[in-house]
């Protein structure tokens, strides 16, 4: 999809709380947008990729994981740290995309490869590392 999530991709499932939520923040936003919003508050914007309609999660996700992968997530731990239950949570959505399921693999790789550039402290956070091998064993069968 390269167009925004239409009014019909967004009502396609049954709203919670947050899915209005993150209606209100993301609807006929562009890729473009969507980074600029990660950017400014990822751990917000990771919850309301974690409620939103499955379409509208497989199209926005790659901002998310481009975001991880730029200089602009040096030292943002807790939007580093939240990818990894995003992805876990999400994880049938994604099978039905081998594309968007590569790249959430190759950003899992590199957060965990990369606690310490995203500041995130083990002891708060756990390892990154292990939470990275755990979803990789689990996400490897869905390739």
């Amino acid at each position: 999809m390269n167009t925004p999530p239409s009014e019909d991709d967004w009502r396609s499932e049954p709203w919670c709380l947050d899915a209005k939520a993150a209606y209100a923040r993301f609807s006929g936003a562009t890729l473009a947008d969507a980074l600029r919003m990660i950017v400014e508050d990822a751990i917000n914007r990771e919850e309301d990729l974690m409620f939103m309609p499955a379409i509208c999660f497989r199209y926005y996700l790659p901002a998310f994981l481009d975001y991880l992968a730029s200089d602009a997530a040096k030292g943002d731990s807790d939007g580093a740290s939240c990818v990894f239950g995003l992805i876990d949570h999400r994880l049938d959505d994604l099978s039905t995309d081998p594309v968007l399921l590569r790249k959430a693999i190759e950003t899992i790789e590199y957060v965990g490869e990369h606690q310490e550039w995203y500041d995130a402290d083990e002891s708060i956070y756990g390892s990154f590392e292990r939470k990275a091998n755990r979803l990789l064993r689990k996400l490897s069968r869905e390739c």
